[in-house]
């Protein structure tokens, strides 16, 4: 399908009190046209992120239209879980599934935390997959994120990770996913500050830009000129946001960046915004999820993001309280057109453009 296709909101993945949290997304656009989607099923009636997970995925031959029956992508070989999928395709075709492999939690439970980054390949569309092997080394807690695994214009794959108590790195491999090795040092946090959960995007002259996950009230951004080996802290102005994970990717065939991130002190405004210098600057802001009301009483994060002809694919996290299991996180899909976050919603002229 190469024309811009009708809107679509759905929960797709919903919840219940057995399979309490449907989140952290991933989706792919295959070579064939058809989509496939990766998700975590908490599926042991426990929502926290302790609790027994697997992979899960679905296929859509109609661009996000309809989509076919769950079925296990990666069944769980943690000690506690498996979570957050990236999915990525390769120009030889292969497709890779990268996800999180969680041995220990916190301190607070009595265990060491461990999580590892995994790694799969398939060389038939998705039909098979080889066994997963270990992405990261040691014996400490790597926290990546799900849409994470990155292709650069040289063939170098990156996926960012922030290893916990020191700062974000970026794991490399240069043989397609064959072997990795850690970055060149870390991004480390202001101090008593926190990072996490990092994204990596390429720029048009090909800087790698990391944007972090930072708990100071705005999204923090780290810059490699050498394709992710060493990173230095470029601005912590980013766009306003709390202590939540976005997603930035470049728009097909343009310059563009297209930004989507909780625009608020909460996990509640969900936006979309277009930077066309590199994220120097960030317009065209348009609203995914708004505040319904306040005390807040549902949320929206973890947003991802896939590009198909013409239109976007958009996952993320709506999540409520609920009486049984505490909470209920159902995954949202929107498919929108590319069009559509380059839109200005009708408000009223700022003072200093009235004549």
């Amino acid at each position: 399908m190469s024309e811009a296709a009708p809107e679509i909101t759905v929960v797709l993945c919903p919840a219940t009190a057995e399979h309490p949290r449907q989140t952290e997304g991933s989706i792919l656009a295959l070579d064939d046209g058809r989509l496939l989607l990766a998700w975590t099923d908490f599926c042991g009636g426990d929502p926290r992120d302790r609790g027994p997970a697997r992979i899960m995925g679905r296929w859509s031959e109609d661009e996000g239209a309809s989509w076919s029956e769950p079925f296990v992508l990666q069944e769980n070989i943690g000690r506690l879980n498996v979570m957050g999928a990236s999915l990525l395709q390769l120009p030889s075709g292969r497709v890779l599934l990268a996800f999180m492999r969680k041995d220990g939690e916190s301190d607070t439970e009595g265990e060491k935390p461990i999580l590892h980054a995994m790694v799969k390949h398939s060389d038939d569309g998705g039909r098979s997959w080889s066994e997963p092997t270990q992405i990261t080394v040691g014996d400490c807690y790597w926290c990546s994120c799900n849409d994470r695994l990155v292709r650069l214009s040289s063939g170098r794959l990156l996926l960012p990770a922030e290893e916990r108590g020191i700062g974000c790195h970026a794991w490399l491999s240069d043989d397609e996913g064959a072997s990795w090795r850690l970055s060149t040092g870390a991004i480390l946090p202001p101090e008593g500050g926190r990072y996490a959960e990092p994204v990596v995007v390429e720029l048009a002259d090909g800087t790698v830009a990391m944007y972090l996950r930072a708990d100071g009230g705005y999204i923090h951004i780290a810059h490699s000129e050498d394709g992710g080996e060493r990173w230095g802290l470029h601005s912590q102005w980013g766009p306003p946001a709390p202590f939540a994970p976005c997603v930035v990717k470049r728009v097909p065939g343009t310059d563009d960046l297209l930004l989507i991130w909780n625009n608020h002190a909460i996990r509640s405004t969900l936006t979309a915004a277009i930077s066309r210098n590199g994220g120097v600057s960030w317009g065209n802001l348009r609203t995914l999820e708004e505040l319904r009301e306040w005390p807040m009483v549902d949320s929206h994060a973890y947003p991802t993001l896939a590009f198909l002809g013409e239109n976007a694919h958009i996952t993320y996290w709506e999540t409520h309280a609920h009486e049984q299991a505490g909470r209920l996180f159902h995954l949202v899909y929107r498919r929108l057109p590319l069009a559509w976050f380059y839109e200005e919603p009708q408000r009223r002229m700022p003072a200093h453009l009235q004549r």
